[in-house]
């Protein structure tokens, strides 16, 4: 019975680890792809009750977004010869398209606030991230 899901099993990790992002620069890549997924379901949002319905949708972006900060980081602490000096052009535009949009959202009748109430989970798990980073810190140098 083991050994019928054993080339499955290698299967399954070989396309996983593949998946995984090696470097900082995958990283970045992976941040630019899913901000631009993200952008393309911001930009079919018109009224508040689009914004209603993509609630869910947007709350996994952020959520996507916010975990895959949390992995760039750790790896990025345990392979400190891995770091981006300087950022690439195509990150300012897709930043840029991000930020406008978000603009673009907020100036919906309540889309400021449904907008921070989809980011909200994804934020508190993010500064939960930075504190235990913070605290570790703070106990190296002590």
């Amino acid at each position: 019975m083991i050994r019928s899901y054993f080339p499955l099993s290698i299967c399954l990790l070989l396309v996983l680890s593949a998946c995984s992002p090696n470097s900082i620069e995958d990283f970045h890549h992976e941040g630019q792809t899913r901000s631009r997924a993200l952008i393309l379901d911001l930009q079919k949002i018109h009224t508040r009750e689009e914004l209603a319905l993509s609630s869910p949708l947007l709350k996994k972006h952020f959520e996507a977004l916010v975990d895959l900060m949390i992995r760039a980081r750790t790896f990025q602490e345990s392979h400190p010869e891995e770091s981006l000096a300087l950022p690439f052009a195509s990150e300012t535009t897709v930043s840029d398209e991000l930020e406008e949009e978000l603009r673009r959202i907020y100036k919906i009748e309540g889309g400021r606030e449904i907008v921070e109430r989809t980011q909200q989970e994804a934020l508190v798990h993010l500064d939960a991230f930075e504190r235990s980073c913070a605290k570790k810190k703070q106990t190296l140098i002590y």
